[in-house]
């Protein structure tokens, strides 16, 4: 994890001192902004699967559509998590200058939980993070239990 990314103190309330939490605005705009990574993610990893289905489309039912749905969620958790461990941001995130911290002890598993967990928010309409508005750390539940936190970073 980067060394710059990581919180130096917290104050009484939990947020990390010098850091504010990042604006719902500025996520939707970070994970709308990563959506394009996503979908560009997606395609060539559809397209590393078409030599073994001798070029043809996938099929739409059964096993194997399951299995495909699967093979690709892989890949968006794995986007998604593999850049909160390198740095703590997507490059959406680097965009509108918000950071995910994680405490020092967290890895990979940590980011792959707190996936998951924004996942199930998504799939629950975007309760989940209207939730999160109303407390004053601006934290969702997964991010309470995981000891993350997304905050703001100042414009270089």
């Amino acid at each position: 994890m980067n060394p710059a990314s990581q919180p130096t103190s917290r104050t009484a309330s939990g947020i990390h001192a010098g850091n504010y939490p990042a604006p719902l605005w500025r996520r939707a705009a970070a994970l709308l902004y990563d959506g394009l990574f996503v979908i560009a993610l997606l395609m060539l990893a559809t397209l590393i699967l078409l030599p073994f289905n001798g070029g043809e489309a996938l099929p739409q039912q059964g096993l194997i559509a399951w299995l495909y749905q699967g093979y690709l969620l892989f890949w968006v958790g794995a986007y998604f998590s593999l850049f909160w461990c390198i740095g703590g941001q997507t490059p959406g995130m680097k965009v509108w200058h918000i950071r995910v911290l994680m405490p020092t002890t967290a890895g990979y598993r940590t980011a792959v939980l707190r996936f998951i967990g924004g996942l199930c928010s998504v799939l629950l309409a975007g309760i989940p993070f209207w939730f999160a508005q109303a407390d004053a750390e601006k934290r969702s539940l997964i991010d309470r239990w995981l000891g993350t936190v997304v905050t703001r970073i100042p414009k270089p």
